[in-house]
Parts: C-alpha cells; sequence; structure tokens
C-alpha cells in the first residue's frame, strides 16, 4: 500500500475522483515503465468504504469536547500483480 493511505475523504464523489486520479498518476506518471506494467502485469485496486467513527470517551474529570464521533469515508489503494498460469 503507497504511503498516506488510507486516506479520510469528504465524500463518495472525492473518494472516486481520488482513486481514479491518484491510479492513474502512479501507474502513469509516477516510477513504473511500460516493461514493469507489462512483465508484472501490474493493475491498480481502488476502494471506498464507510468507516464508523466511535464517540470518544471522556475521563471523569473532563467535558466533552468539539470532537466528535460520525461517519468518514476513506481511500483504500493497493497496486497488485495478475499472473495467467
Amino acid at each position: 500500500m503507497p504511503p498516506g493511505y488510507p486516506k479520510e475523504q469528504a465524500s463518495w464523489h472525492d473518494c472516486v475522483q481520488s482513486g481514479l486520479l491518484e491510479s492513474y498518476e502512479l501507474l502513469f506518471q509516477g516510477p513504473f515503465s511500460r516493461y514493469d506494467l507489462e512483465e508484472n502485469k501490474l493493475y491498480p485496486k481502488y476502494y471506498c468504504e464507510k468507516v464508523i467513527v466511535p464517540e470518544p470517551k471522556p475521563k471523569a474529570e473532563e467535558k466533552t469536547t468539539s470532537l466528535s464521533g460520525g461517519t468518514i469515508l476513506r481511500g483504500i489503494f493497493r497496486l497488485v500483480s495478475y499472473s495467467i498460469n
């Protein structure tokens, strides 16, 4: 998994858009040559998932802060190799 992943995303649209854009950048503008892609049958695997963030548990002497739980979206990106045998 590339550094910086999983990434928190603001919306489903943003998550999908980021996945497509970053996949293209990594494969075609990144460190991989055409030979690398062909030889290793590389392709990106990116998916978005909802993650439920629980409410923070306050300590007995603390009041609750503005940080609250909720739902976030995160994009998961992996570069995988496909082999036909």
